[in-house]
């Protein structure tokens, strides 16, 4: 299907000329402004080829994932609505999306940024666990100590890294933000409440609670924080903003959050965490078991998953344990195994090539793949993914299975369930692949014919690829893992593999010698391939497009020819953010499919320059 041909039938299953206001695009996706929602037809658009993926933004947006594409698509699309939408680039009006959907939102982008610590914290206390049991570490040894030590410090001092992540995204100071945790975390003050349950600060009487490994009161707290410290910056002058802001918004809010917000939401995620422990005692646990592991995919469809993750954590402050984690296994398990069952029936070999890496990833504990590249395109195997899930989900509930900490699984956390309960872990999770697989087969699929295949993870023209590839990082910063990055074209492998930086400098550099192949007028994104073959797209940004490229100063064009380390792009990072938007930039192979296995760097920080990505070619 040609690009014009293909741009008719998204307007077509838009709703045709009538229901588009507005379009623009960025580097992936196709970004349309839609009168309604409501009538856009999205299973028929998901099934167009060349289309990876769509997403409907609140009642008004549209996104339709093009990948490489996307580019000769919109100028396609563009002449079939002109007089509607009125000039090149369209118009595109900011739609808020509805409450519910907000605050998913921003559950997610408080906690995403902290899942490493979570995760790390959690592994470790696992690992700990298991050299006990074990025998091989003793309870009163200094390895164990510090191997505890090591663990409790991600768990105790959490509120320090929610407070920073939630300074972001409430766009306050976000070092205040964690000098707020700080404060109520200090020895001193833990101390002062133990000894006294009637403390005051200038005679506001303030609360006696312990804020160790807490959850909800510090972003409440900080939320409250960046409309006290917005005000003060309003109120004062500018040449006193940078001595009195912070003194002011500290002087204010820390009394009023440890005498009403702190207390309040401690004590309301005490009552979460003391309604899940009555919940998992009582025989309703099996039925919520079910549930949770049944419907986790459509969870994540929507987004609502990012809710249960500050659930788990309320339990885990309160009672060292989480019990949802086992419920998301299951689910994840269930679609390892119909996954499986799909690898061995298809006849299709592009498609098989597809399932196997997505079954594979399943299995470790990464479900994306799975469920966009496979199950949403089947649908027929959804069915036993939901019997699956729900069946591992009762038994892990039936029998209170615990982890200790948060991360993913099956594979991946078992050592986050070694104890009393691991293995009822292992039943319920094997279980779910069991049931899954074997329904898989009974109930079939319809298989896809090849010319009907598009992988997700596929955005150009094939290629021969026959050497290793080495690219080294494009910009300076901090290494972030896809699975954080908070938009689901990247953090789901849509455009392909690789890694996410978020960056301290404002300079993109070329990651090896290669040619630019796009080089957007917005200037948030560039596309270049190297002389041995490797796609890269590197995007600056989330939603960056939207600036139009305010805040960015290209160096390279189309057609250039880059040598590794030459300036290819700048971009002002405090701008960027002073409008709303995250700077972190993922750099993505988007011919992944073309490589046996991308080796990524295990560094935390890297240096423009180094070592970031081994690309290592399939061998004959």
């Amino acid at each position: 299907m040609n690009d014009k041909l293909l741009a008719e039938k998204i307007l077509e299953l838009s709703g045709g000329n009538f229901n588009i206001n507005g379009v623009t695009h960025c580097m992936t996706r196709l970004r349309l402004s839609v009168k309604d929602n409501g009538i856009v037809q999205v299973s028929e658009l998901e099934k167009l080829p060349n289309v990876l993926g769509v997403n409907k933004v609140g009642s008004n947006q549209l996104q339709i994932i093009l990948g490489g594409k996307v580019k000769s698509v919109h100028e396609a699309f563009v002449p079939l609505v002109e007089a509607q939408v009125g000039s090149k680039n369209g118009s595109e009006p900011q739609q808020k999306a509805n409450l519910f959907n907000r605050f998913l939102e921003t559950i997610s982008g408080i906690f995403s940024p902290v899942l490493p610590v979570i995760i790390g914290a959690g592994l470790v206390k696992g690992i700990l666990f298991t050299l006990m049991f074990a025998e091989i570490v003793q309870p009163d040894s200094q390895l164990f100590s510090f191997l505890n030590i090591f663990s409790d410090a991600g768990f105790y001092f959490l509120p320090i890294f929610l407070a920073y992540s939630a300074g972001i995204k409430f766009k306050c100071n976000p070092y205040l933000a964690a000098m707020l945790a700080a404060i109520m975390l200090h020895p001193d003050l833990i101390s002062m409440m133990n000894e006294s349950s009637s403390l005051s600060f200038l005679g506001i009487p303030i609360v006696s609670m312990s804020y160790g490994s807490s959850v909800i009161p510090i972003i409440f707290g900080v939320l409250f924080m960046s409309y006290i410290e917005r005000y003060v910056t309003k109120f004062l002058p500018g040449i006193l903003r940078t001595v009195f802001v912070p003194l002011l918004t500290i002087l204010i809010t820390a009394p009023i959050v440890l005498a009403t917000i702190g207390p309040v939401g401690k004590i309301l995620g005490d009552a979460i965490g003391n309604g899940i422990i009555w919940l998992y005692l009582s025989p309703l646990r099996v039925i919520a078991g079910a549930l949770v592991g049944g419907f986790m995919p459509f969870l994540v469809m929507t987004g609502m998953h990012n809710g249960l993750g500050p659930i788990g954590l309320q339990t885990i402050s309160k009672y060292g344990v989480d019990y949802i984690l086992a419920l998301q296994v299951a689910s994840n398990s269930a679609q390892a195994g119909s996954a499986w069952a799909v690898f061995f029936r298809t006849k299709n070999k592009e498609f098989k090539q597809l399932v196997q890496a997505a079954a594979f990833s399943a299995t470790l504990g990464i479900t994306e793949p799975a469920l966009f590249g496979v199950h949403l395109k089947l649908k027929k195997t959804l069915g036993p993914v939901v019997v699956g899930g729900a069946i591992g989900g009762a038994i892990a509930a039936y029998f209170k299975v615990t982890s200790l900490g948060m991360a993913t699984g099956p594979i991946i956390g078992i050592p986050l369930f070694i104890g009393e309960t691991f293995v009822w872990y292992t039943v319920s999770f094997m279980t779910a692949f069991i049931i899954a697989f074997i329904l898989t087969n009974i109930i079939g699929f319809e298989d896809f014919p090849v010319e009907e295949v598009a992988a997700p993870i596929q955005t150009s023209e094939m290629v021969d690829v026959s050497l290793d590839q080495e690219v080294f990082s494009p910009l300076s910063g901090e290494v972030v893992v896809l699975e954080n990055v908070n938009d689901n074209v990247f953090s789901q492998r849509m455009m392909g593999d690789g890694v996410a930086i978020k960056p301290n400098t404002g300079k993109v550099v070329a990651p090896f010698d290669g040619i630019v192949e796009v080089a957007f007028e917005t200037k948030h994104a560039i596309g270049l391939k190297s002389y041995d073959g490797c796609e890269l797209l590197i995007h600056v940004g989330l939603d960056t497009v939207e600036l139009e490229g305010a805040g960015f100063t290209m160096h390279v064009k189309k057609g250039d020819a880059v040598s590794t380390g030459d300036l290819m792009l700048e971009f002002d990072m405090s701008a960027i953010q002073k409008a709303g938007y995250d700077t972190i930039t993922p750099i993505i192979v988007t011919n992944t499919a073309m490589y046996e296995n991308i080796e990524k760097t295990s560094n935390k920080q890297e240096k423009a320059g180094e070592g970031l990505m081994k690309l290592v070619a399939k061998k004959d």
